[in-house]
């Protein structure tokens, strides 16, 4: 029997009037990259944040502070629709059908969700790793330089490199 090939995912643009704001993190031993990075129907980035925490955190936490920030990114550049990209899978999950029970992860993501503004059109998809790539490139990169930064329309040449091999 021959085993399945792997299948590879790619970015898909979303509808014009829609910012696409991919997130992820990064857990290397104690230290968390966290990145948001928003796209337009184009696939112009738009902006984003790369957050740097030097202390240990488990997977499905950094991932809902990375939602966080694309949450907070979304509210402060006045986006009226947007689709979140993540894929951690459980959170998704969680969002999708808004599940109850009360833990302090369940109340945090409460939280979390209460940032947008109610005037903010949003979905949340899971996205495989391979779709995710830019983002998680710069979480890595967070993790590397140590240090946390925002960006909008003029970024860095190691962001630029990682979006253009993602477009390719």
């Amino acid at each position: 029997m021959n085993p399945r090939p792997p299948r590879f995912y790619r970015w898909v643009k979303p509808q014009i009037d829609v910012i696409k704001i991919n997130i992820d993190a990064t857990i290397h031993d104690t230290e968390v990259g966290i990145e948001t990075i928003a796209l337009d129907s184009d696939g112009f980035v738009l902006g984003g944040r790369e957050v740097y925490l030097d202390y240990k955190m488990d997977v499905q936490w950094a991932e809902a502070e990375a939602l966080r920030e694309g949450f907070v990114w979304a509210r402060d550049n006045n986006v009226a629709r947007a689709i979140f990209e993540n894929d951690c899978a459980g959170l998704v999950n969680w969002f999708r059908f808004r599940r109850e029970d009360i833990s302090i992860f369940r109340f945090r993501l409460k939280n979390i969700f209460n940032l947008l503004d109610s005037s903010i059109e949003f979905e949340i998809e899971w996205v495989a790793r391979s779709s995710n790539r830019v983002a998680d490139g710069l979480c890595k990169l967070a993790i590397d330089k140590s240090c946390t930064f925002s960006f909008n329309l003029e970024y860095s040449s190691d962001i630029h490199r990682l979006v253009l091999i993602d477009a390719c």
